[in-house]
């Protein structure tokens, strides 16, 4: 059913995959920063980095090629998230949410390509070569305005909220 040969990185990047995938669903639904918003944010960040650790070990095409490019921007992407929500510059609420909504779109963008790779029948469908299917594309395209669309929700919904805050703030006693 699955084709699994997979090297020790390789089963190491499946499993820190899986558990940063895991986590990150109640990352989202959890209230923002809450102790389990926070717990399991830890969790997605430390198994996030495992991910493009490990990826960057993995040498399927015996070279350094456009996933290990991918591994770095991630790293780079969840660093800029983490360090605005713990130095709190002006506007971090959105730098924070985009960076690891990008991690997050990063990390099941990746997905899309393991199944098309491993999964037998998916694989079929794509064809001889997934980096060209347009099947693939489609699949990429679709996880990527699921993604477009969670960053452009939660914007709205922090200013939404923000602007609620600000008028209540503002309302003096007569």
């Amino acid at each position: 059913m699955l084709e699994l040969d997979l090297s020790l990185v390789g089963w190491v990047h499946t499993i820190v995959c899986v558990v940063a995938m895991l986590a990150f669903v109640p990352v989202m639904i959890a209230r923002k920063g809450s102790r389990r918003h926070r717990t399991f944010g830890r969790v997605y960040a430390l198994s996030y980095v495992a991910v493009c650790a490990t990826s960057l070990g993995i040498y399927s095409q015996q070279r350094f090629w456009f996933p290990h490019w991918l591994a770095i921007g991630g790293l780079v992407v969840l660093v800029i998230g983490y360090l605005a929500a713990h130095l709190k510059p002006r506007g971090w609420r959105y730098i924070h949410l985009s960076a690891m909504l990008l991690s997050a779109y990063n990390l099941f963008g990746g997905a899309v390509n393991e199944a098309y790779l491993r999964i037998p029948p998916l694989r079929r469908l794509a064809g001889d070569n997934i980096m060209t299917s347009p099947l693939v594309g489609m699949t990429h395209a679709l996880v990527m305005l699921v993604f477009v669309f969670l960053i452009g929700g939660y914007v709205a919904a922090s200013i939404v909220n923000q602007a609620r805050r600000g008028q209540t703030a503002s309302v003096s006693p007569s």
